[in-house]
């Protein structure tokens, strides 16, 4: 999955001679924790919620914070920010969040500026590729490492006829196993797990979901 297929493109902007007062209004009313600092087309910064707090301290009493509400966003913003492609991987974004302990990342093409990756964006793709909220069965077993036992899950819904919705491997489940998470929709989930166990695949969890049950939860 590329970082594309995620990021937010319509990106709300401030210039750096705005005032903290500005940016601060501006995440409000979009309800957003950053905005990207542009100058012309040019990306040049970064400023976040946490930077507006620091800027604009609760703790002053209304003057002061009057008077620092005045300030430019150019002295507050993170300057030269970590940027990313639009056909970045979007894991390695995950990972590069992870590392430098951000929130979000500009997207650029060419040095133009495209979009915005948040830490939502990240788990709103994680829920979607993962399956949540969608009808059927969500199966893990633990299979060996090499890709027999797998062929042999994939086969076996061919024979089925179920349909596999999301499909995640964790390879250092165990020195001898990986974890193989499926998420199953299709008429005969029972018959197919009952082949799954009689097929030698070791199933270590199964969750089934329903339409009445999406709709309660």
């Amino acid at each position: 999955m590329f970082v594309k297929l995620w990021m937010k493109k319509n990106v709300i902007t401030i210039t750096p001679d705005q005032s903290m007062a500005e940016a601060e209004t501006l995440m409000q009313q979009n309800r957003i924790r950053r905005l990207l600092v542009t100058k012309g087309p040019t990306l040049i910064g970064i400023i976040t919620k946490e930077d507006i707090q620091k800027g604009i301290p609760a703790s002053c009493d209304e003057s002061t914070r009057m008077i620092a509400a005045q300030g430019k966003v150019e002295a507050y913003m993170t300057q030269n920010p970590i940027t990313a492609d639009p056909l970045d991987p979007l894991e390695d974004i995950a990972m590069t969040m992870r590392r430098n302990k951000i929130g979000g990342i500009p997207i650029l093409d060419n040095d133009t500026l495209v979009g915005i990756i948040t830490e939502s964006d990240i788990f709103r793709a994680l829920t979607e590729i993962l399956g949540a909220g969608k009808n059927g069965a969500r199966v893990e077993l633990k299979i060996g490492h090499g890709p027999k036992d797998l062929f042999q899950v994939v086969k076996l819904c061919k024979q089925f006829d179920i349909t596999i919705t999301a499909i995640s491997i964790y390879q250092d489940f165990s020195p001898e196993y990986d974890l193989l998470t499926v998420r199953l929709d299709g008429e005969d989930l029972d018959g197919l797990i009952d082949a799954l166990g009689q097929s030698g695949c070791q199933i270590n969890r199964i969750m089934r979901f329903d339409k009445e049950e999406s709709a309660d939860t």
